[in-house]
């Protein structure tokens, strides 16, 4: 792609929505809700800090108060979905997110870094302490940070899986973990987020919490496969190479790993490789959902890319890059891959982080 290539603002302009009188964005063209993941990390893409205020504000204003069973709600969460929508098993999807309150203060810690700027974090200094004491709360005697029901007073939530692969667990009845799990990437987002936060607090509790999950992530590197697991929960290791090692690399810092974990992680990422970059799951492996298994996420070549900039990684750099040419679409969230490495776009167009996307590769070296 020409490095002097601008994204038309028609694309995101088409996006646009106003939700309680915040001036926000939609996740895609056939959504009609707004995202926190969606929208913070499309905002960390573009290096938008407007679009960072706003969202941040949003999130302020929507942050959990008490538990709610139905919506999945706790004190300090971020929201996942507003509006929420109603799934079959008669619960709500508008709390359903681990890694939002991550993003949440990624989000914060990016906004100064970007604008100098101290007053949305001093205006918002209550909801960061409770965003970060939300993370604490779920740290647990090993240092995991934990996803489970139970938080907010139930034994499921609306939604099977709760961080961005959302649809779908391998190796699960169901599709479904059991309860507590702790995830490797929101693992790490959370961790991210809890050393982003010292930027606005301190105390002895903080520093606690982040040096407890640094010690846990050794337990969640397989040396089997060369690579972190998907996750553990009560029955054990969630086995099975995917993108989720790889994606780790935007959150975690040099000294969270070592050359011969990052050789290994790259080594085995090979079997993700497809013709316009890292596919989300090992092709070998068996799953009831093709959404996040045979496909391959515009947003995620982005993150990809950006952390193994930041480790050198030319290899990782060089295969996430491989989606450029396809940026010159309609900004589908997704490609599926066949058996044969073919790719179609996904039917859903116009996506709010496909776009952030394509603006992040537009930028120089690219």
């Amino acid at each position: 792609m020409n490095k002097n290539y601008k994204v038309p603002t028609n694309y995101i302009d088409k996006l646009k929505a106003n939700y309680k009188g915040f001036d926000l964005y939609r996740a895609g063209q056939t959504y009609s809700a707004n995202f926190s993941r969606d929208s913070i990390i499309s905002a960390l893409l573009k290096q938008d800090p407007e679009m960072l205020k706003n969202q941040l504000s949003f999130c302020a204003y929507e942050q959990g108060k008490k538990r709610n069973p139905l919506t999945g709600e706790e004190p300090g969460k971020i929201h996942h979905e507003f509006p929420g929508f109603k799934m079959i098993n008669g619960l709500y999807t508008t709390y359903n997110a681990c890694d939002t309150n991550a993003l949440y203060l990624i989000g914060h810690y990016t906004y100064q870094k970007l604008t100098k700027d101290n007053s949305l974090a001093e205006e918002q200094k209550k909801n960061i302490e409770q965003a970060t004491n939300y993370i604490l709360r779920h740290i647990d005697e090993n240092g995991f940070f934990i996803e489970d029901p139970k938080f907010c007073g139930n034994d499921k939530f609306a939604l099977k899986v709760t961080y961005w692969k959302d649809s779908c667990l391998i190796d699960r009845d169901n599709g479904m973990p059991d309860y507590p799990v702790v995830y490797t990437l929101p693992h790490i987002q959370n961790l991210d987020g809890l050393r982003k936060s010292q930027n606005f607090l301190d105390g002895n509790k903080l520093s606690e919490g982040i040096e407890k999950m640094e010690s846990a992530l050794p337990k969640l590197c397989d040396g089997e496969l060369n690579t972190y697991y998907l996750g553990i929960d009560k029955q054990g290791p969630i086995r099975g190479i995917n993108s989720d090692s790889l994606h780790s690399l935007y959150y975690l810092d040099p000294k969270d790993i070592t050359k011969e974990q990052l050789k290994g992680i790259t080594e085995s990422s090979k079997v993700l490789e497809t013709p316009i970059g890292y596919r989300t799951l090992d092709p070998t492996l068996k799953s009831d959902d093709d959404y996040h298994s045979k496909t391959v996420w515009v947003f995620e070549q982005a993150m990809i890319n950006e952390g193994a900039k930041k480790f050198g990684i030319e290899k990782v750099m060089d295969v996430s890059s491989r989606i450029i040419p396809k940026l010159n679409t309609t900004c589908p969230e997704l490609f599926i891959i066949d058996d044969e490495n073919n790719t179609n776009e996904g039917e859903s167009k116009l996506h709010l982080w496909s776009i952030a996307a394509k603006d992040y590769f537009s930028r120089p070296p690219y």
